[in-house]
């Protein structure tokens, strides 16, 4: 008796083929879940922010006499919902103009006689280059080779005579 590996995998995950009634009660349930784990782990956070001082910011910074504080925190609160407004409103923007239109192109084969003449090889080299698994290349001082020369029976991660 053979056992064939299942057709699919154990779990699909395909948003495209749900409702979206569906996805919507998989959105809810998520936020709910990450929602109960946050709740599940406050204690801990708790103890972290007293570990931390938050409490000395409670003090400090919402004390009813100092009202310029809160004025400072609703201020920031403004800047960083306009960021995000701005950051989100640009994404969707871009989404929305370049969605199914790509500019960009295939890189153009590199066919052996291209690699030839570039580096000025023979392709009776290149063939060599191409069927061994360890050569060595000779460079004159412009960084142009000079030589291709095979080595019979060596290992790829063997260092190479005479090199320090």
């Amino acid at each position: 008796m053979t056992n064939h590996p299942p057709k699919h995998p154990d779990i699909i995950f395909r948003p495209d083929l749900q409702s979206r009634g569906q996805r919507n009660a998989y959105r809810a349930l998520t936020v709910a879940a990450w929602a109960i784990w946050l709740y599940l782990l406050a204690p801990l956070l708790s103890l972290l922010a007293w570990w931390l001082g938050a409490d000395l910011f409670g003090r400090y910074m919402l004390d009813p006499a100092g009202r310029s504080y809160l004025i400072t925190l609703t201020l920031y609160a403004v800047v960083i919902a306009a960021a995000a407004l701005v950051i989100v409103g640009w994404s969707r923007y871009n989404q929305i103009r370049f969605t199914g239109r790509s500019r960009r192109k295939p890189s153009q084969r590199v066919t052996n006689e291209m690699i030839s003449e570039r580096f000025k090889v023979s392709m009776e080299d290149l063939r060599r280059i191409h069927a061994s698994k360890v050569i060595v290349l000779e460079l004159d001082d412009q960084g142009e080779i000079t030589a291709v020369k095979q080595k019979v029976g060596a290992r790829p991660d063997s260092p190479t005579p005479g090199a320090a």
